[in-house]
């Protein structure tokens, strides 16, 4: 018993680590994309809005994850779960279809 709540502890810390870890690596390619669009610098990986739309999919998911996870705690989260899982699927959808 005390095994099972340590991996849920330990997991629960991995997926908010993570959720955090990729909120800030969108808000960077969100800043590199506008400076390069706008002219301000020239980095051929951000010339288009494919990072923003892929780093935003891995966000969702992640996010959505650990919502559903923390959802037998909080039930609320259950609906936060679906939205940022649903989000994450639109995107998936733009990015396959080549919108970006």
């Amino acid at each position: 018993m005390v095994r099972n709540e340590n991996i849920k502890k330990h997991m629960e810390n991995i997926l908010g680590s993570l959720g955090w870890f990729m909120l800030f690596v969108t808000i960077i390619v969100v800043g590199l994309t506008v400076l390069t669009l706008n002219g301000v610098m020239d980095t051929p990986y951000f010339g288009n809005y494919f990072p923003v739309g892929l780093s935003l999919l891995i966000t969702q998911v992640i996010w959505g994850i650990r919502f559903y996870y923390n959802s037998r705690r909080y039930p609320s989260y259950f609906k936060y779960s679906i939205f940022a899982l649903v989000f994450a699927l639109i995107q998936l959808i733009f990015l396959l279809s080549n919108v970006y």
